[in-house]
């Protein structure tokens, strides 16, 4: 019932309107007759002959009734959104003009006061138009206006869209960063013999840096630490992320060897994987009896170890090409014995590329030296890893954080 009240509504305006112009018109004749003012009149003539001409070409569609009049309304709206840009003149105006309702509608709540603001401000430069037109020019004002209308309206359309657009962006961003900190450990592990702790601090644009603490072998007597970075950004990549500590978990608690874990997980990765996406890999296994590491490095930073007073960058033979890269790359594995007071740093790209408003980065050399201080100041593992954000985010000053910056820090005690 209110559809159609609204469309008689509408129906009885455009009647209206159409009276006032023949109106205008009838009595625009007159005049020019009576003042025998034969400029006037021809002009009158001629725009009379144009829209009877223009009512000739448009009268199939108009007898066609109103559900006629709707469907070519849609067909231009079809037409509008696919070409984009592309469109002519006509066809945007006719789009602009016939969804003129759902424009408006369609824009922010918070911004519709402007909007209406900005029609008042047009009414009133169309009032002026009219005043310097004379009663005469009636059916000009109402083709300027029609045209200023299409135009706002164009711009509101493309505005809204963008706006949309930027909206649906934040949603995706915002789920794609709760997915990729809901794989991250809750709490640092408690753990005989070590103090570990780490952290992940996720970019404004949202990357796939995870870690996680896995306990690995058939008494759980090893723990596993990954350090994964997943390129690229967004929802994409926080759901390879997914996929990944998935079956990263799955293949560590179930194998003790960590080459053979690297390398189901590369095929796993490979085989579903777009070449042009890879994930970087720094996967340690922490024997807690002998307090030996072993690791393997598939394409992610070097770990640092701090001891006796002194850094040093840990090396590993073998392949380092990132997981879902080459079929089989094979890796190899290194180990390094840990001793007491020994610092064993871990950490993504993002925190060395950290870059300043100068545009450099904050580099390993500056990461070493920041590590030899910390570690002689006999920190715990959450300190070092407070420690060394709060470095970073110094360096960086107002900087936006471009890249995840993953921290994991084991110390023995």
């Amino acid at each position: 019932m209110n559809e159609k009240k609204r469309l008689t509504t509408v129906q009885i305006v455009g009647i209206v309107l159409l009276g006032v112009i023949l109106l205008n018109f009838v009595q625009g004749l007159v005049m020019a007759i009576v003042k025998r003012d034969w400029d006037s009149l021809f002009n009158k003539v001629t725009t009379l002959v144009v829209l009877g001409v223009i009512a000739y070409i448009l009268w199939d569609k108009v007898m066609g009734g109103w559900a006629n009049l709707m469907e070519q309304r849609e067909a231009t709206k079809e037409q509008f959104e696919k070409n984009k840009g592309k469109i002519n003149i006509k066809d945007a105006a006719i789009f602009s003009l016939t969804w003129s309702r759902e424009i408006y509608r369609g824009i922010p709540d918070d911004r519709k006061p402007l909007v209406k603001t900005s029609f008042i401000l047009i009414g009133i430069a169309g009032g002026i138009v009219m005043l310097h037109l004379g009663k005469y020019g009636f059916l000009t004002l109402l083709v300027i206006a029609g045209l200023i209308l299409a135009g706002v309206n164009l711009l509101i359309w493309v505005v809204g869209s963008e706006r949309e657009e930027k909206d649906r962006i934040a949603i995706e961003l915002d789920t794609a960063r709760k997915m990729q900190l809901s794989l991250m450990p809750t709490q640092d592990p408690e753990v005989r013999g070590f103090d570990i702790s780490g952290c992940c601090i996720p970019a404004q644009d949202v990357g796939g840096d995870l870690f996680d603490f896995v306990w690995s072998g058939k008494n759980h007597n090893k723990l596993c630490i990954p350090i994964v970075d997943v390129s690229g950004k967004g929802m994409d990549a926080a759901l390879t992320a997914v996929y990944t500590s998935g079956a990263l978990i799955s293949e560590a608690q179930h194998e003790e060897n960590v080459v053979t874990v690297v390398d189901n997980l590369n095929s796993a990765i490979y085989s579903r994987q777009n070449r042009s996406r890879f994930v970087s890999l720094l996967m340690i296994a922490l024997d807690i009896s002998s307090r030996k590491v072993e690791y393997v490095n598939a394409g992610q930073s070097k770990p640092i170890l701090f001891r006796n007073k002194q850094v040093s960058v840990l090396q590993g033979p073998g392949a380092r090409f990132p997981l879902g890269v080459k079929k089989a790359p094979h890796y190899m594995p290194q180990d390094v014995q840990l001793q007491t007071g020994d610092v064993l740093l871990l950490y993504t790209d993002g925190v060395t590329e950290a870059m300043n408003t100068q545009q450099e980065m904050f580099g390993e050399d500056r990461l070493k030296a920041l590590l030899l201080t910390l570690g002689q100041q006999g920190l715990r593992a959450r300190g070092i890893v407070d420690s060394i954000r709060t470095g970073i985010m110094n360096f960086s000053g107002p900087e936006q954080q471009h890249d995840d910056l993953t921290i994991v820090v084991v110390k023995t005690i």
